[in-house]
């Protein structure tokens, strides 16, 4: 380990519909925990973002898909057995433990933003076309003797926007060679927070897999063996039991509350440094365990283990999973009646490819949905020495698109009364509802909702499901020409060792905004130029327009203010060289989504990297005369929609006329003092969610206010009423 280590730190991947918490420890997303919520502004696998609300006086984090994620390394070196859990790691009861100083001692993390648009709206004159927009890379030490630097990368590219490539190096720091040194990917995946708490009131590992207190069960675990794919999908998506239809309408986030199929796959695997059958101390208790695992140069085929499992992941139970001396956790093809499955219910062309290497548990892919470990073993680590990795994390609208349903993939079954001789099952989409046997009186899995209402805004066609994102993952990351593996069969072993990120058609990027307040109550969205200007030789067409888009909620529903053509004489000022287009639907007090997307003449678009929130405002008053409540009376079933981050808009008042520095007093009919509002900002009014001082909400009721003005000591009153 380094004498400089430094403390536990994260960066956010915030780039591509994809957000993800990178931590200097090995940890992604968050420290990992059965249940428990996700702090604000540190998404866990969060897709699509800025997801977080509040909903009928109820705080939703969001829709974050993971508990947790991490690496586990083991090694033998001359004093032993030595293991690591970089995450993913907890007590007996699922409940989070110490990382930093057990397991990994961090080094550094750091971002390097690679966006063709500066903050400033200006060209980045350091933009390299050939990487990532957005990368971070994040070093630390361990007790195994192994250093792991791990670069993960993330694209805005529509299409390329819901998936974060990881590339892994671990480097044997120490004198000694480091013999079965076991390489596991710790993968936590729970779609989606936000439909869990939305539709069943908790989301936690328990919940998922059918358990009090949400006792649905309607989670799948699945492997997709033509990508190297462990992933997880809902039953139906959760349709919303409320919002169902406003939220399904065009440009908006759709109606299903968990229509996320999340998941883990291996884009490249280090084969060098693989041990051979001598070189290993794995001891083999059943002869059949080892049968056909050897390739024809005589190391072991990959991966190693693929293994499910419950939210209890404590150093004494998971750490005999790479222990050599012990039986391998999870067993391999090997056997006549797996050569009869893979002829009868899956691709018998696969057959060669896949025997010898570990399958996956098809009954726990019910049971024990959430937690993935996906390990590589057994390696040799000379001093000095390095194996890599490349994988990825991808989301999808879906397992399937609406023709998949002809393909099979592992698991969606139950663990009780399980067909035994039925392990691939189809794959499901949104598109149409398959009848699945042997799971009770939901014997089903699949929606018909996309028969009858619009994919959300942030899915591009034709990539939707989980397969197509993974599709677009590989071809980005190997520079090879898109293909379909839906019978073609991926091989991470043959891939580059390094990713390409050089061959893919570029956009043009989204300009950089701001948006300002102006007298008239109206917000006024302003950019400049200089994204016309921009040049690679892999953009794929000219440049075309702009469209101007607003939203009451970053996820919908998107509404286009205007389509702004270059030079536009309708908002472009020849004097300033920029564009400014007044939000004709603005309303004081209102916090308002914008965003402006370029896009070419072949249609392609830009990202939405611009999206900016925004609370409408006049500036304040230069003095105090008359103050207004808005609205008055107010009614809390009076069906206000939009975003608002500090409370409830149901709940929401707005006081009106206020001057830069002054405060708001609110007194009951009976004299009581219920709430005092301290107002410091240049803005002619501030919102009050009803909330007293002992942070409860008000009473149905007539109410009175006084504002007093710090400059002038003026004072205004008035009053108004609550109906709940």
């Amino acid at each position: 380990m380094s004498a400089s280590a430094q403390d536990r730190q994260w960066q956010v991947h915030r780039r591509g519909l994809l957000h993800q918490t990178i931590f200097n420890t090995g940890e992604l997303g968050r420290p990992y925990s059965a249940g428990g919520t996700v702090p604000e502004g540190r998404p866990s696998l969060e897709w699509p973002p800025y997801s977080r609300m509040i909903l009928e006086r109820r705080n939703y984090p969001g829709h974050h898909n993971s508990f947790g994620s991490g690496v586990w390394l083991a090694a033998t070196a001359p004093s032993g057995r030595k293991y690591a859990f970089c995450g993913a790691v907890s007590n007996t009861n699922g409940e989070p433990v110490p990382v930093v100083g057990v397991y990994s001692f961090p080094l550094e993390i750091r971002r390097i933003e690679n966006f063709p648009v500066l903050p400033s709206g200006e060209l980045n004159p350091e933009f390299d076309p050939n990487e990532a927009e957005e990368i971070i890379i994040s070093r630390w030490d361990t007790p195994v003797g192994i250093r792991v630097t791990r670069t993960s990368r993330a694209w805005s590219y529509p299409g390329y926007d819901s998936f974060i490539i990881y590339e892994y190096e671990f480097q044997n720091i120490t004198a000694d060679t480091l013999k079965d040194v076991f390489i596991t990917f710790a993968n936590t995946f729970a779609p989606s927070m936000f439909g869990w708490q939305r539709n069943y009131g908790v989301w936690s590992e328990a919940s998922l897999r059918g358990q009090p207190p949400a006792g649905t069960g309607d989670v799948f675990a699945r492997f997709d063996l033509k990508r190297w794919l462990s992933y997880v999908h809902t039953r139906d998506g959760l349709p919303d039991p409320v919002f169902f239809e406003q939220w399904a309408q065009p440009g908006d986030r759709g109606g299903l509350n968990a229509p996320q199929a999340v998941g883990f796959m291996v884009l490249y695997y280090d084969y060098e440094h693989l041990a051979t059958r001598k070189q290993t101390q794995q001891v083999f208790l059943v002869p059949a365990d080892s049968t056909g695992m050897w390739d024809e140069n005589g190391k072991p085929k990959q991966p190693f283990m693929l293994r499910y499992e419950n939210g209890n992941l404590y150093e004494a139970k998971i750490a005999p999973w790479m222990d050599p001396l012990l039986r391998r956790k999870t067993g391999i093809w090997h056997s006549p009646t797996d050569s009869t499955r893979f002829a009868t219910q899956f691709e018998p062309e696969l057959w060669s490819y896949w025997k010898g290497r570990t399958s996956t548990s098809a009954n726990l892919s019910w049971w024990q949905p959430a937690v993935h470990a996906y390990g590589f073993f057994p390696y040799v680590l000379p001093p000095g020495e390095t194996i890599r990795f490349a994988v990825a994390e991808v989301v999808g609208y879906g397992p399937g698109q609406k023709d998949d349903k002809v393909y099979k993939d592992l698991g969606g079954r139950v663990r009780a009364g399980v067909d035994a001789g039925e392990l691939f099952s189809p794959v499901p989409s949104w598109y149409e509802q398959l009848a699945y046997p042997h799971l009770g009186s939901k014997g089903y899995i699949g929606s018909t909702y996309l028969q009858e209402h619009p994919l959300p805004w942030y899915v591009t066609p034709p990539v939707i499901s989980i397969r197509d994102v993974a599709d677009q993952a590989i071809e980005l990351y190997t520079g090879r020409p898109l293909v379909k593996h839906d019978t073609l069969q991926y091989d991470p072993a043959t891939a580059p060792s390094k990713g390409r990120y050089n061959t893919i058609p570029i956009p043009y990027p989204a300009p950089a905004i701001r948006v300002e307040n102006t007298a008239s109550g109206a917000n006024r969205i302003v950019w400049g130029t200089q994204v016309e200007r921009f040049s690679t030789v892999r953009l794929r067409a000219p440049f075309s327009h702009y469209e101007v888009l607003r939203a009451p909620h970053p996820l919908g529903p998107w509404k286009l203010i205007d389509t702004v053509q270059p030079q536009d004489p309708r908002y472009f000022d020849t004097e300033t060289g920029e564009y400014a287009i007044l939000d004709p639907e603005s309303r004081p007090g209102e916090t308002v989504a914008y965003a402006v997307v370029s896009v070419d003449a072949a249609g392609g678009r830009s990202g939405m990297t611009n999206l900016t929130l925004h609370e409408t405002q006049a500036p304040a008053a230069e003095r105090l005369g008359k103050v207004y409540v808005i609205p008055n009376p107010l009614i809390v079933s009076s069906g206000l929609t939009g975003s608002d981050p500090r409370g409830d808009i149901l709940d929401r008042i707005q006081f009106v006329g206020l001057t830069r520095r002054c405060t708001i007093r609110i007194y009951s009919y009976s004299g009581q003092l219920v709430r005092v509002i301290e107002h410091d900002r240049d803005s002619f009014g501030t919102p009050w969610y009803q909330l007293t001082i002992n942070n409860q909400i008000i009473a149905s009721g007539v109410y009175f206010f006084v504002v007093e003005d710090h400059e002038t000591g003026e004072r205004a009153t008035g009053k108004f009423v609550v109906i709940h």
